[in-house]
């Protein structure tokens, strides 16, 4: 690989020492083609701008491929792998909740909206050609703005984040317009459902728990979710847990009874039934599997 620049730009507030929020944007170019190959789990809310490049993807274990450009956003603790890449030039841009709380930014753009925390709609889109200069004019702004910090400089960067997300958020808007069109009431709710089970799939494993939190009968929320071409609510419950298990039985060294109790179950001998047959292994085996 001949490295042309890998640069870091970091956010600092002075005046917060210690706990300060995080924001820092890494640019990487190379002078030919640099091939790739790694996995990691998010630590932050990350997003991946593969400004000229090609490659096979993964998010929390589902597949993409990108040629040309294409943009990724990561929740914390998702798993994000490269399964082959070929890149000149890209950017990760991170932060944290400390430094913009995606959750008060509008619904779309929230945390549980389409751009993050949404396992079954993984952010991961092409970047046409044409489109590249709206993204490379707001990255460049950020690199300014990060060199050369001016009155506001907080503001300022938050803004161009905002600006880059409702514009990831567009080309999304695009691509879902060209699949089929849905009722805002009617995507609404699978949104909020998915977000229920995000912060609750730990404790709840039932559809009829979630449906009463959404004030609708279990068969309509089934109906609803169908007509949106989702899985049915109990299968995005199990997938959840499921995906959870995975990212455990692959980062970590807890064993299957551990994993079984932090997702809540009291029963491990039935959380491995159900890995199994939505997984297509035992625990036991995929994490062999995963690790040889």
């Amino acid at each position: 690989m001949a490295l042309t620049t890998k640069e870091t730009y970091l956010f600092q507030d002075f005046k917060l020492q210690e706990n300060a929020p995080f924001f820092e944007l890494t640019s990487l170019k190379v002078n030919t083609y640099c091939v790739a190959n790694k996995s990691e789990v998010s630590d932050q809310y990350k997003i991946y701008w593969i400004e000229d490049g090609s490659g096979k993807y993964s998010i929390d274990f589902k597949e993409f491929t990108i040629s040309g450009s294409g943009i990724f956003c990561l929740s914390p603790g998702q798993v994000f792998t490269v399964e082959s890449e070929k890149v000149q030039s890209a950017f990760q841009i991170a932060f944290d909740k400390d430094f913009y709380c995606i959750e008060t930014h509008g619904k779309e753009i929230a945390c549980n909206g389409l751009l993050f925390n949404n396992v079954h709609r993984a952010t991961a889109i092409a970047v046409k050609e044409e489109e590249k200069s709206i993204f490379q004019n707001l990255v460049n702004q950020m690199v300014g703005e990060l060199e050369n910090k001016g009155s506001s400089h907080r503001d300022m960067l938050e803004t161009y984040l905002r600006m880059f997300l409702i514009q990831t958020l567009r080309l999304v808007d695009i691509k879902e317009a060209e699949v089929q069109e849905v009722t805002h009431q009617q995507d609404q709710l699978a949104q909020d459902f998915i977000a229920l089970v995000e912060k609750h799939f730990r404790q709840e494993h039932t559809v009829t728990g979630y449906a009463e939190k959404l004030f609708i009968a279990p068969k309509s929320l089934t109906k609803r979710l169908k007509v949106l071409d989702y899985p049915s609510p109990s299968q995005i419950i199990k997938d959840r847990l499921v995906l959870e298990a995975k990212r455990q039985l692959k980062f970590s060294t807890k064993t299957v009874k551990e994993i079984a109790f932090e997702l809540g179950f009291d029963d491990p001998a039935y959380f491995s039934r159900l890995f199994s047959k939505n997984a297509g292994a035992s625990p036991a085996q995929y994490r062999q599997q995963e690790l040889a």
